[in-house]
């Protein structure tokens, strides 16, 4: 795609020379909307880059400006265009949850299944971000929606652990898989729990996600959950205890020993504990809600 870019501008000749091969997205990256417009009305080459590949339409996204947006691409610039790092304009509106310059990208053939480095996908950009309707976007126009980037995270896994309910639930309604567990024992629900995400908790257990299920971690030791780690177990580890006790009203086991531990023998550690503001330097967890320990442990 670059090397197209630099095919109309080389075709453009002297004239693109006088106007200066990056003026475009130097103007776009100073947010200089009205000399953008005089610049594509000179005939100024749409996908001429600066030095890093950036373009006035990355430019343009960054800003969130859909009228911008919208005349780059009318006057020919490529929606897919990505820069030396691999970032495309659909990333950077899906990183500032902008629905509106995401549908008119996928409109005109934005790949809805790019990626950054790292194998990090638009959807999972915009689960993490937050924005609810850029997902429902990116889903109609084909994106895949249990992709895996390179720590094998899917887009469900990002929403959970940011606490993007919406998100979620978008998810969840348009068939994403919850329940396969990463190497690391992780589930879209273990991460919810471990942040005190009781709304993302909820919505993945109305969903069917196990309440009981056990990580079972397929990893080398070291600084990791230990196997037998159940949603409940972890939620008063990380002293969220008002989700705990969401957790054991939908049917956890408050007596479940497989992680060697029960989740009152968790309790004395958080409370106390040998191992937080200790040798070790691991401070105690600062927790969520409006459930002390004491109201848990009589709970």
């Amino acid at each position: 795609m670059r090397r197209a870019g630099l095919v109309v501008l080389a075709a453009i000749g002297p004239f693109a020379c006088k106007i200066g091969a990056g003026e475009l997205a130097d103007a776009s990256e100073r947010g200089e909307w009205e000399q953008i417009d005089k610049l594509i009305a000179a005939g100024a080459a749409p996908d001429a880059p600066q030095i890093d590949g950036m373009t006035a339409l990355h430019w343009a996204a960054f800003h969130d400006n859909p009228s911008a947006t919208k005349a780059l691409i009318e006057a020919g610039a490529e929606p897919g265009w990505a820069n030396d790092y691999g970032v495309t304009a659909l990333s950077l509106a899906c990183q500032n949850g902008n629905a509106k310059i995401v549908r008119q990208l996928l409109a005109h053939g934005a790949d809805p299944n790019t990626e950054l480095e790292g194998g990090e996908t638009a959807l999972m950009t915009a689960a993490r971000t937050g924005s609810a309707d850029c997902v429902r976007s990116l889903l109609a126009s084909g994106a895949e929606i249990d992709a895996r980037e390179r720590r094998g995270q899917t887009a469900i896994m990002w929403a959970a652990a940011e606490g993007h309910n919406g998100v979620v639930e978008a998810l969840l309604e348009a068939g994403a898989e919850f329940r396969k567990p990463l190497k690391s024992g992780f589930t879209p629900l273990l991460f919810a729990v471990r942040q005190g995400h009781i709304d993302v908790a909820r919505s993945l257990i109305e969903a069917g996600a196990e309440v009981n299920a056990a990580a079972e971690p397929d990893r080398p030791r070291g600084k990791r959950m230990r196997s037998g780690t159940a949603p409940l177990m972890l939620a008063v580890e990380n002293g969220h205890f008002e989700l705990a006790i969401e957790l054991v009203d939908a049917g956890a086991d408050p007596n479940d020993q497989r992680s060697r531990f029960t989740p009152l023998h968790a309790l004395t550690w958080v409370r106390k504990s040998v191992r937080g503001d200790g040798d070790d330097g691991i401070p105690t967890p600062r927790g969520s809600g409006n459930l002390g320990s004491l109201g848990f442990a009589r709970a």
